[in-house]
């Protein structure tokens, strides 16, 4: 580590447990960001400027205006640029030694042979039933973490699955192949804070699975009403004869 880098990251290298050791760790990591929404484009900011080293950025769509209230990562000027190509750019210029290579299109099961190459971890920033589940297949049968992601009106969700899903994963939470979930944001509504909360705690529970500077609780949904203030966090049943997990 050169002295700049003591400079950029003199701050999160004073905290017990992450240090030097944990700074190298990040800086060696490569995340695959699957959708560069709100969830995607804000987790992906913090990600890249606590020093990880790669970041691969999939997503399928461009900017829209109707998008700038809650995907900070993206302005005016972004509008009608694929948003993978687009977050890149912003972090890049945010942090010159990272490594970010965007993809513009889908993360399925006949894509994810070429986008998991080399990947520790995966963020999921998909909010689609579906792309969850086939994130869940393919790390799955790799070995690879991953972290989900979800938000809508107040209401938001976190859970991180191991690498060898002994608590449980995606499939035994939902099973059902039918995509109830589509685009639910675009018909129920959502705010900008509530995405943003999210997407933080995604980041959080990367950094920490990155560098142990905390434990990651594997299998545990966590929600929360931000508009009554409600938290609930229930453990994952894993499910018998579960196709992914068992």
């Amino acid at each position: 580590m050169n002295d700049q880098d003591l400079e950029r990251y003199s701050r999160q290298l004073l905290v017990p447990g992450l240090e030097l050791e944990g700074q190298d760790a990040l800086a060696a990591a490569h995340v695959l960001v699957v959708g560069c929404g709100g969830l995607g484009a804000l987790a992906s900011m913090y990600l890249g400027a606590a020093g990880v080293g790669q970041l691969t950025l999939v997503d399928p769509d461009v900017v829209e205006l109707s998008n700038l209230p809650r995907q900070v990562a993206f302005t005016e000027e972004d509008i009608g640029k694929p948003k993978a190509e687009a977050l890149a750019a912003r972090l890049c210029a945010m942090n010159s030694a990272l490594t970010c290579s965007p993809k513009v299109g889908w993360f399925s099961d006949e894509s994810a042979e070429d986008l998991l190459g080399g990947v520790g971890g995966v963020i999921d920033g998909t909010d689609n039933h579906l792309g969850r589940q086939s994130i869940d297949r393919q790390t799955a049968a790799r070995g690879i973490p991953w972290f989900m992601g979800g938000a809508v009106q107040m209401a938001g969700q976190n859970v991180a699955f191991s690498a060898d899903r002994g608590e449980g994963c995606y499939h035994c939470l939902a099973p059902q192949a039918v995509d109830t979930e589509a685009n639910p944001c675009a018909t129920l509504g959502i705010l900008g804070p509530v995405v943003g909360s999210v997407a933080l705690q995604q980041a959080m529970d990367v950094l920490a699975w990155l560098t142990a500077v905390s434990a990651v609780p594997w299998g545990v949904l966590r929600q929360k009403d931000f508009r009554s203030g409600e938290v609930a966090n229930l453990a994952i049943d894993k499910r018998i004869a579960c196709p992914v997990c068992h």
